[in-house]
């Protein structure tokens, strides 16, 4: 695989051009050649396809879209470009296992197949906005999840009663407050050695994540970093910095992929094509050992439509057969949480994305928009369904998830609110009331009854 310093150096000898340019000259004509050439059509009768050549297509089509449009650096305004050759001996050469944690809490994270009977990864947690009364709460509740193998913490937007914005010092602060917190409510739960991924969601910029990464505030190199790019294909130099920082000190990358239907890549399939390509930026740029991918549409601002539905599967399909790293995806309900709606898009999404050969984490109620709605009942709704359906394949998981989205789809653009963790737990013990249990045990003796199992 080339080196981080040779991808440093196309960034300011590649192909000179505006980002606008970059965008309507070079890779939407790239993203509708390679959709075209390779065939991909998307059926809305089939969501979660079961098709390896249609998956192998995407990927091949993936590799081909890379090579064209490459990843636009936007400080430079230079295409940083690869040949065919060098996204295959990349992708030949990338990790393909993962170590996350210490102790007795260090895990080995490898990449599954569609239809896998392996066990998936089960990630739990939520990068979403969180206030700083119950944080520490909250990662205590996630880390007391026995079938859970890593977490994400939540973002802190405030530190006492002033909040942060972007490259601040108070967002300097958000995360350095943040990662102690973490580390403490994982040491409560008893699990001081489980892997904290996806740092750090408090912080936005280089300079807040390089700052709230020093070890004296409890971050390790066996935890996770997410370095991420702009839509679509797009890098800065902030994001640069990340990933020198971080290669520098031998810490775990993740490249994180949201690809926009209805944007740049077009509609389901161009969108499938480039979600797949993006695994590519991620190994030869971002240097990553995992990855992480939520392709999100435009107008419903959700995962759980027929065509994202179709999206994550494909890609995810493309991405297992023929990458085979650790790789996951985050959906987004329409639903708020604490709805019945919720766990029945929650359900759809896992679904695809299990049967798919990917890991799971759950999925982020009201469009992940909301404070304090990522319950932790979701996180152990997500490990028991991973553990409960290992082995179903693409092909039972697509006749469930049109079946459930007869009955969230007529919802999906007025779905319920929902309630709040102020709302249906009791923060002091950290347990949800008695109406959220009697609509969980309604939901999962219902799911039961589609063919979906917990454990």
């Amino acid at each position: 695989m080339i080196s981080f310093l040779e991808v440093l150096q196309r960034a300011t000898t590649g192909p000179m051009m505006s980002a606008k340019e970059y965008d309507m000259k070079v890779f939407i004509p790239a993203v509708r050649e390679v959709v075209k050439k390779y065939k991909i059509e998307f059926d809305p009768k089939d969501p979660c396809p079961h098709d390896d050549d249609l998956a192998d297509r995407i990927y091949q089509a993936g590799v081909e879209l890379y090579s064209k449009v490459g990843t636009y650096c936007t400080d430079t305004e230079r295409i940083i470009h690869f040949t065919v050759e060098e996204i295959e001996q990349a992708v030949d050469e990338c990790p393909k296992v993962v170590y996350f944690g210490e102790g007795p809490d260090r895990i080995e994270w490898h990449g599954r197949m569609p239809d896998d009977n392996k066990l998936p990864h089960c990630h739990v947690g939520s990068g979403t906005n969180t206030t700083e009364d119950v944080a520490l709460k909250m990662v205590e509740a996630y880390g007391r999840i026995t079938k859970a193998k890593t977490t994400s913490i939540p973002s802190l937007t405030t530190v006492g009663t002033l909040s942060g914005s972007l490259g601040s010092p108070m967002e300097v602060l958000a995360g350095i407050n943040m990662m102690r917190i973490a580390r403490e409510g994982l040491r409560r739960a008893g699990r001081p050695g489980m892997a904290i991924i996806d740092l750090h969601p408090s912080c936005a910029s280089g300079i807040g994540t390089i700052a709230s990464s020093n070890p004296e505030f409890g971050a390790r190199k066996s935890d996770g970093w997410i370095v991420a790019p702009h839509a679509e294909l797009k890098i800065n130099y902030d994001s640069l910095n990340q990933v020198a920082y971080l290669t520098s000190w031998g810490a775990n990358i993740g490249q994180e992929a949201g690809p926009i239907m209805g944007g740049y890549a077009g509609g389901p399939e161009g969108t499938a094509v480039v979600t797949l390509a993006y695994a590519f930026h991620g190994i030869l740029v971002v240097r990553a050992t995992y990855h992480l991918t939520y392709p999100i549409q435009m107008l419903n601002v959700c995962s759980t439509t027929p065509e994202m539905i179709y999206v994550i599967s494909t890609s995810s399909q493309a991405f297992a057969r023929n990458i085979r790293a650790p790789y996951y995806a985050l959906g987004y309900a329409s639903a708020g949480p604490a709805t019945k709606q919720y766990f029945y898009e929650a359900a759809a999404y896992l679904l695809a994305i299990q049967s798919s050969g990917i890991g799971i984490e759950d999925v982020h109620p009201n469009k992940a928009v909301g404070t304090n709605q990522a319950l932790p009942i979701d996180s152990e709704f997500t490990c028991a369904f991973g553990h409960g359906n290992v082995g179903i394949t693409r092909k039972e998981a697509n006749s469930i998830i049109k079946k459930l989205m007869e009955k969230y789809m007529p919802n999906i653009k007025s779905a319920p609110k929902g309630r709040d963790l102020y709302q249906c737990y009791d923060l002091e013990t950290m347990k949800p009331d008695d109406e959220l249990l009697k609509l969980y045990d309604e939901v999962i003796k219902e799911l039961n009854g589609y063919g979906i199992n917990f454990k």
